[in-house]
């Protein structure tokens, strides 16, 4: 079930993301600049003009990213391909890179918190989404400090499950259940993710 779940998700989301692009390519709302028109670390919103505690914010999203990536080419890959766990080396080199990335979330959540917070004109587009009211979102960071904040809220429950499930005290029937909220939230943390990364990298094309 989880092997068909993941399938159909990724798939929705490139679906998306494909979708996405071919439209703003059309209505040319992508601009490509010439090779020196922009910092070459452009893509993480690099700029000569930064401060230590603004360069230091990036290299952490940075590490996280890169540990993101890293944790789901060991869990997904076998799960995707084989349906498979993971055993050995790749067992060892996820549960490694586990508290690396728990640590860069938590500089992000501190460091880019405020910034990330949302505005008076985005609460009220937020809430007339919900209403399914047309809005102006022209501009508009309401997706993504959206993404930003559902892909930190759902670090807590991997988190926990997984550092919960490392006591005996659950048994074997809450350790299974430990592991599903893990896989599941796991999932659900990757996809926000991935999404938050490539409407970062949207807006910085436009």
């Amino acid at each position: 079930m989880f092997q068909a779940i993941s399938w159909a998700l990724f798939v929705i989301i490139s679906l998306w993301m494909l979708i996405h692009i071919t439209v703003d390519l059309v209505k040319g709302k992508i601009s490509f600049k010439k090779s020196g028109e922009h910092h070459r670390f452009w893509w993480c919103g690099w700029r000569k003009e930064l401060t230590l505690f603004s360069k230091l914010k990036r290299i952490a999203g940075i590490v996280a990213v890169v540990c993101l990536i890293v944790m789901f080419f060991t869990a997904f890959t076998g799960r995707l391909v084989s349906d498979q766990l993971m055993t050995g080396y790749v067992l060892m080199i996820h549960v490694g890179t586990a508290p690396v990335f728990i640590i860069s979330l938590l500089f992000l959540i501190v460091s880019w918190g405020y910034q990330c917070r949302l505005t008076d004109l985005e609460w009220k587009e937020f809430l007339g989404r919900l209403k399914f009211k047309s809005t102006n979102t022209k501009n508009s960071l309401l997706t993504i400090k959206l993404t930003f904040w559902l892909a930190m809220v759902l670090s807590v429950p991997v988190s926990l499950s997984m550092l919960a499930s490392m006591f005996t005290i659950f048994g074997t029937h809450g350790q299974e259940v430990l592991f599903s909220i893990h896989q599941y939230t796991s999932l659900a943390l990757v996809s926000s993710a991935f999404i938050h990364l490539y409407l970062l990298l949207r807006y910085q094309y436009k």
